[in-house]
């Protein structure tokens, strides 16, 4: 064997271009051998793997550990491709009950990804890079004035109306049946009333799994065009007669509610503060002194008497302090849409953030009302749920004329640059009984302050916990 391998080589000694050919053959040969393995099925899933509480790894009941981001695969990344396909399954697949159906005949792979996304999407209403599908809407009155466009279209699809109002660059689309009619969200189509879908759950033309309404009932949907009617903003053309505050425990949507305000407004905030990366991605009030006059109203986490009596008037944002609280960590070691590292929360930072910070969610809300002089109490969770309304009331105390069909286009934008992707969400609940007990005595206190003033207390889900 030894005398083989020494002739072996002393052949390619001699011959080192077919040396270097069957080296490079043979690497080839390994490359394919393994890019076949990688697109062949999904490798395979040990029962231990599958079930590590199974294993003994972990005790039944235990918390899996937050693993990360995941991808899909071996090498491969989501495309996306249940995104896109979601949004065209609209109420045809729901039971009388306005549950999905459950049985969805031998219909596997893209067709349970694409209704499963879809199940996420619409609660959220939203399907990055596709359309947002609204819900089953009654026709309006004037159906020419509030969707001023319409095309008759023989073999109906969702693609197809949305494609065509997106080229007509309108934010809706409608589906009624055999006849798309594109437009704006107006007082005479605002989207608020939605219908049972049940109602709109007539097949597409042309797709069998697609619901495209019906002559009385429309299946809406939002395209990608931005509506433009509330994205103009200035400064104030002259200086402002007062200071009104729009004041907030960190974490608690202070950014979220300044952009909400300017698009309803039409007019910049300002800071308390300067932070450049809001200046960067639009808030031009940023830069100018908070008393410089020229904004509608000021942001501020500010919580002691001498700075709360500096203004006029106040926005008292109040949100869930387990979401506000979790919300500033993310902030405070991930940024304004980042998010903390898993060892920032396992670490001892979260336990000393909580320690410190949770009092102070408690004596921003009782300072404010204390030493404010007319103070506006909204809570996050009613703005999030009944925007329009609660965000008139803001407008209002600002002293500019609330226009319905603006506030209408700021739904549609509502969520802006500033949105936190719920990709990312940790696993276990970070606060423990201790923790808890605490915050809970805080909520309490809060509660009471506002019932003390005739005010609503706070939401129900802020506890028990």
């Amino acid at each position: 064997m030894a005398k083989l391998w020494f002739k072996f080589q002393r052949y390619f000694r001699r011959k080192p271009v077919r040396f270097f050919t069957f080296l490079a053959l043979y690497l080839t040969a390994g490359s394919l051998v393994f890019l076949h393995s990688g697109f062949v099925g999904q490798p395979a899933v040990s029962e231990n793997q599958a079930n590590p509480a199974a294993a003994g790894g972990l005790a039944e009941g235990a918390e899996l550990p937050f693993l990360g981001d995941m991808h899909l695969g071996r090498g491969f990344r989501d495309t996306g491709e249940a995104s896109s396909m979601a949004r065209r399954y609209g109420p045809w697949f729901k039971g009388k009950d306005g549950n999905e159906r459950a049985k969805l005949g031998d219909y596997g792979g893209a067709w349970s990804r694409a209704l499963k996304g879809r199940v996420v999407r619409e609660k959220e209403e939203e399907r990055d890079g596709s359309a947002v599908f609204r819900g089953c809407f009654r026709r309006p009155d004037n159906l020419s004035l509030a969707l001023p466009v319409t095309a008759a279209m023989l073999n109906m699809s969702v693609d197809k109306c949305v494609d065509f109002c997106t080229e007509k660059e309108y934010p809706l689309a409608a589906l009624a049946g055999n006849a798309c009619h594109c437009g704006f969200p107006t007082t005479r189509f605002p989207l608020h009333d939605r219908e049972d879908e049940q109602l709109c759950a007539q097949k597409c033309s042309a797709e069998e799994f697609e619901s495209c309404g019906t002559p009385s009932y429309f299946i809406v949907y939002q395209t990608q065009v931005q509506d433009n009617r509330c994205m103009d903003r200035r400064f104030l053309p002259g200086k402002s007669k007062q200071l009104i505050a729009l004041a907030s425990f960190p974490g608690a949507g202070n950014t979220w509610a300044r952009h909400l305000i300017e698009l309803a407004t039409g007019f910049y905030t300002g800071s308390y503060y300067f932070d450049g990366s809001l200046y960067n991605k639009g808030f031009k009030g940023e830069r100018d002194h908070w008393r410089s006059g020229r904004t509608i109203c000021i942001k501020t986490h500010e919580s002691g008497q001498k700075e709360i009596e500096a203004f006029d008037a106040a926005i008292l944002l109040i949100r869930n302090p387990y979401k506000a609280l979790m919300a500033e960590f993310n902030r405070k070691y991930g940024g304004h849409i980042g998010f903390a590292a898993h060892a920032h929360w396992k670490g001892k930072e979260w336990p000393e953030f909580v320690r410190n910070y949770a009092p102070w969610w408690a004596t921003h809300t009782l300072d404010w009302l204390k030493f404010g002089k007319k103070v506006l109490v909204v809570h996050f969770e009613d703005l999030k749920q009944d925007l329009f309304v609660q965000l008139g009331r803001m407008v209002s105390l600002l002293g500019v004329a609330v226009r319905e069909d603006r506030l209408l286009c700021v739904e549609s934008q509502k969520d802006g640059n500033f949105k936190r992707s719920g990709l990312r969400k940790l696993e276990y609940d970070p606060y423990t009984a201790d923790m808890q007990k605490t915050i809970s005595a805080y909520i309490k206190m809060v509660d009471a302050a506002l019932k003390g003033r005739n005010l609503t207390g706070v939401p129900d889900d802020y506890y028990p916990r």
